[in-house]
């Protein structure tokens, strides 16, 4: 009688442990139906649980969020359980939302955005949208589109995305300090058409020529696997202080560029070609850009620090301005196409087995001239302590020698810098001598290059949801 009286008291503290979770805020959503109610009841710290299963044609609004430290949480009941398909998506409206282990997989829009925050302070982990798209190439959207601040994407997993429009990107003048960070993005199909890069953050910088903001956006720890896109821009800056940090690209056509925007930093990216055509590392314009420590092997080139364009007034008749969009507040009523590149740190960066140059200054140089005036070159560059090995030799380093009659002969630009930079069978073919840089031959076990021996490219298991690798995509 005593152990019957013992097994019932044990079941109805059982019981009552289950009830008080249920009690500190665990709702079940079985009903597609019901999912807006049970956010609308919930309180901060709360997780609305989405059962395993099917969802077609639902659009996921939330609308009341959590608070500081006690977020609101929105999961699948088993991650990827729940599978959301046709017009499904996902919006963000409230601040300190969690979402967690959605996966969105053979659906479509006809515009909008996959997901999209519309608030501050939320994050969407865990989650994958895969084989997103249209029936039409041409219709534009974006997989993920944020626009609000200090909002987080993480351990997501990106697939297959056929249409027009960057699969990630940023409101122009509403977005700040956002991220994406240890995700992955796995083969995006090469189609020709600009305008598919995988990131493209605007912000206050993409129509300007002057301005100190930017999108402080974070790009950190993600892994690009024949991620080709519109086969150019795989990552595309038009705004300041953004952050491109440890991420590794392999096997892509494209690559990193800054297009417009001062202040941004690329910093121990892994950037590896492995001979695909048209692969490259980095392009840069712009002011106070900090470029350091980056792997780049196996590319079409390493390398270009670009030309600007000239805007202040027309050098020749045929000059036509670039008009910027309407209500974009520029000085002069038109910009630069391509800013000019000053005061870059260029350091620590090492460049090995690439086709064409590692290192090329001054590039684009009267592209489209005189209907373009980019004509203004690269100047006040410190360019540090780079290493550049080409077991095969052939030029590593080259640049780009003005042309100075009339009308550009009004042009004097302030040197760069360049010291202790390392070359390993390759030839300097700057077109002005200059020091610092120390040639040597071409050898495995070559002085320098810790970058080399520290980065490490990351591997699928370090950045995609487990569940994810589990369905074998």
């Amino acid at each position: 009688m005593k152990k019957i009286l013992l097994l019932i008291s044990f079941c109805c503290s059982l019981a009552g442990w289950q009830f008080n979770q249920l009690l500190a805020g665990e709702l079940f959503v079985s009903d597609p139906a019901k999912f807006t109610g049970s956010v609308d009841s919930a309180k901060p710290g709360d997780t609305v649980i989405i059962k395993n299963g099917s969802w077609k044609d639902i659009k996921l609004s939330v609308n009341k969020g959590g608070a500081s430290g006690k977020p609101l949480i929105i999961r699948a009941e088993t991650p990827g359980g729940a599978v959301f398909s046709g017009a499904s998506s996902l919006e963000l409206n409230a601040p300190f939302v969690t979402v967690d282990g959605l996966f969105f997989w053979k659906g479509a829009l006809k515009k909008g955005s996959v997901i999209q925050f519309n608030s501050e302070n939320d994050i969407v982990r865990n989650t994958a949208v895969v084989d997103y798209n249209p029936e039409s190439f041409e219709t534009k959207y974006h997989w993920v589109y944020f626009n609000g601040d200090n909002n987080l994407a993480e351990h997501c997993f990106f697939n297959g995305k056929k249409h027009m429009g960057p699969l990630i990107a940023n409101a122009q003048k509403s977005s700040r300090h956002n991220a994406v960070k240890s995700s992955y993005f796995k083969d995006i199909p090469y189609v020709k058409a600009n305008g598919r890069s995988v990131f493209t953050i605007f912000g206050y910088g993409h129509d300007r020529e002057t301005g100190d903001d930017g999108a402080f956006f974070t790009i950190e720890g993600n892994l690009f696997e024949n991620a080709h896109g519109e086969g150019n821009e795989i990552i595309c800056l038009k705004s300041g202080h953004n952050l491109v940090l440890r991420n590794t690209i392999l096997s892509t056509i494209g690559g990193i560029d800054i297009r417009s925007g001062d202040f941004n930093t690329i910093e121990e990216n892994v950037i590896l070609g492995r001979g695909v055509e048209k692969s490259y590392g980095i392009r840069i314009d712009g002011r106070h850009q900090t470029v350091n420590d980056n792997l780049i092997s196996g590319c079409d080139f390493g390398i270009k620090i670009e030309c600007g364009e000239f805007i202040e007034e027309a050098l020749t008749p045929e000059y036509a301005a670039k008009v910027p969009h309407p209500g974009a507040d520029v000085e002069l009523g038109r910009i630069a196409l391509y800013p000019q590149t000053k005061h870059l740190l260029l350091s620590g960066n090492f460049l090995a087995g690439n086709t064409n140059y590692d290192l090329e200054v001054g590039s684009n140089y009267k592209k489209h001239w005189p209907q373009a005036q980019n004509v203004l070159l690269p100047e006040e560059c410190a360019i540090t302590d780079n290493v550049f090995a080409r077991e095969k030799g052939g030029t590593s380093v080259t640049g780009t020698t003005p042309d100075t009659s009339a009308p550009l002969d009004r042009f004097k630009f302030k040197p760069n810098i360049y010291t202790g930079n390392l070359l390993l069978g390759g030839k300097n073919d700057l077109p002005t001598a200059v020091s610092g840089f120390k040639c040597l031959e071409y050898s495995k076990d070559f002085p320098g290059a810790p970058v080399a021996a520290k980065l490490k490219p990351l591997a699928p298991a370090d950045v995609c949801p487990s569940w994810v690798l589990a369905k074998g995509f």
